[in-house]
């Protein structure tokens, strides 16, 4: 009965935590979509990592330690979309020939978006490796799955987060009402790119 209320205790923090990430996604990038997309890519990098460490690492322990593991892939996982958000955000404002053309801003925003995060995931992927030399083997267990959890979610941002943005961009940025109405400006026109009051006040 107690380990039952520590286990509902500890399963209510996870998902305050998310909650918590979530609400912090929408309002940094201004997207419910966006934020359901980042919190897609927090979920869906423990099954890819649990197939890896069991399956090919062949470490079957899965203890208390690796749980805690979904508190620190929150961490990160906002560090690096937030980084390439505002890398497509900043794409905005640079040399004309980049801010008329979507393609060239996601290449900047590739390249300096994902040269960031790769540093980042690299480093904190080799220090939770680094458990690997404990002498005591759920740590040991923990450094490989907190290891490869940390690059499998940095593979999943590479690859979710540029076509999410594309196609809210693209489709959604301009509707309303769960994307099924469009925008429109207090003089009932269409809002679009070409009168969108953030852009025209951020080129002022």
């Amino acid at each position: 009965d107690q380990m039952l209320k520590i286990l509902v205790n500890d399963f209510l923090l996870v998902v305050a935590a998310i909650v918590v990430v979530f609400l912090w996604f929408c309002l940094h990038l201004q997207s419910s979509f966006l934020a359901i997309v980042g919190v897609s890519i927090i979920f869906l990098s423990f099954p890819f990592t649990a197939f890896i460490v069991s399956g090919i690492f062949r470490v079957g322990y899965f203890g208390y330690l690796q749980v805690i593991a979904i508190f620190l892939v929150c961490g990160i996982a906002a560090d690096d979309i937030f980084v390439f958000v505002d890398a497509w955000k900043q794409s905005e404002h640079i040399a004309p020939e980049i801010m008329s053309d979507r393609k060239r801003r996601m290449a900047y925003s590739f390249r300096r978006g994902v040269r960031a995060m790769t540093v980042t995931s690299a480093t904190t992927a080799a220090a939770f490796y680094a458990n690997l030399f404990s002498p005591i083997m759920p740590i040991r267990a923990f450094g490989v799955f907190a290891g490869t959890l940390i690059p499998i979610n940095f593979f999943l941002v590479v690859l979710m987060m540029p076509s999410a943005v594309t196609y809210y961009e693209n489709k959604i940025k301009y509707k309303a009402c769960c994307c099924c109405i469009d925008k429109r400006l207090p003089n009932g026109d269409l809002m679009t790119e070409l009168n969108d009051p953030q852009i025209l006040n951020k080129g002022t």
